[in-house]
């Protein structure tokens, strides 16, 4: 509101300005047409009077000599008029030109103070992420400070500050929550270990799930707040999550559009609803995650651990599915239409009403009977590396 009151303002002002400029213009220049008229009718009147063929009484010359006398007063003051018309004018244009200088002046000055009070609030907000008490251990209270700070800051300055405060954040959730893991299996992996491994993952994990600390937690939440619309294209980032421990966090309508999440720990996460079109999810850990009706279009999840995941509606069309482990998941009524899932583990997985076509199965762990409960399996490869018709 207070930008759009100073714009009208400003145009009102330059409305006021130009009236005010054709004006005086227009008064200088009607009022030198009638100095010189009335010029030219003093030289024509005195050229007559003196003429020695005027033959006029001495009242009439007494009357003439007192009409000039009026006209050149009358000029006079036209002309002292004028003057300070132009005077005026000149002086109000000085005026103004000293007037907008001080007003840019004072605006760099104001843009200077507040660049250096947000560096001043951007170092200590870093500060505040690293506070530790004597023991080493994280003083939360004045990390989480630090956290919302730096929030603040990447609204109040998108285009200088966003970028980098997203950037900050992200490494503070890697090196934070950094997960030490193997990968689940690998190419040599045959299919019943890539089942019993990822059950033993999942059986250990069911002990040791605690829940995100709290920081990273508000950090997560941080960047679901995130507005990029606000932030012109240049200064917005990608998602950085790699490896990172996110185990049962709440993601659910998240915008993770094209992010880095190759490695993360996402056991029984709530991705409800999230955008993941184009994100990189390769080795990615989502045992018993919920991925209803979320956005995997073109995702990559090569390797990807998604036993017993829900996936329930999700779009997965163009995904990439490569020997990842699907086993127990829900995928009724799932989109998968071009979905790459050459060996990929589909054991006991529900596939009612999922949208198979031109997708690729060959070498897939499925059943006929898992097959024929799909929506349509129109020009997919076959897990015998037939065309399905």
């Amino acid at each position: 509101m207070i930008e759009k009151s100073g714009h009208k303002d400003k145009e009102v002002g330059q409305g006021d300005t130009l009236l005010s400029k054709k004006s005086v213009r227009l008064a200088i220049v009607v009022g030198s047409v009638l100095a010189v008229a009335l010029l030219v009718v003093l030289g024509f009147a005195l050229r007559w009077y003196l003429s020695p063929n005027t033959d006029l009484p001495i009242s009439q010359r007494q009357a003439l000599v007192q009409g000039v006398a009026s006209a050149g007063q009358a000029l006079a003051v036209l002309l002292t008029g004028a003057v300070g018309l132009i005077g005026l004018y000149l002086t109000r244009k000085n005026t103004n030109e000293q007037l907008r200088q001080a007003r840019e002046s004072t605006q760099e000055t104001l843009q200077l103070t507040e660049q250096g009070q947000i560096t001043e609030r951007f170092t200590r907000a870093i500060e505040q992420l690293g506070a530790t008490d004597d023991r080493g251990e994280k003083k939360l209270e004045i990390r989480l400070g630090g956290i919302y700070a730096l929030e603040r800051i990447a609204r109040d300055s998108p285009e200088r500050d966003y970028s980098t405060v997203m950037e900050v954040l992200m490494a503070y959730v890697r090196e934070n929550s950094h997960w030490e893991h193997e990968k689940p299996y690998t190419s040599t992996t045959t299919s019943n270990e890539v089942v019993e491994q990822d059950k033993g993952v999942a059986q250990e994990a069911q002990s040791t799930l605690q829940g995100l600390p709290t920081d990273i937690r508000a950090i997560l939440d941080v960047l679901k707040r995130r507005e990029e619309e606000s932030v012109s294209e240049e200064h917005r980032v990608l998602l950085d999550l790699r490896e990172a421990n996110l185990q049962q966090a709440d993601l659910r309508e998240a915008d993770l559009k094209e992010a880095d999440l190759r490695g993360a720990n996402l056991e029984q996460a709530n991705l409800l609803g999230a955008d993941l079109q184009g994100a990189d999810l390769s080795y990615t850990n989502l045992l018993g995650a919920s991925l209803y009706r979320a956005n995997l279009q073109e995702a990559h999840l090569s390797y990807a651990s998604l036993w017993t995941t829900n996936l329930y509606k999700a779009n997965l069309q163009q995904a990439i599915l490569v020997r990842s482990n699907l086993s127990h998941a829900d995928l009724q009524e799932a989109q998968l239409q071009g979905a790459q899932l050459q060996e990929a583990q589909l054991q006991e997985a529900q596939l009612r009403g999922a949208q198979l076509q031109e997708a690729d199965l060959r070498g897939a762990k499925v059943t006929g009977d898992q097959l024929a409960e799909t929506f349509s399996l129109r020009d997919a490869t076959m897990p015998t590396g037939e065309k399905h018709p």
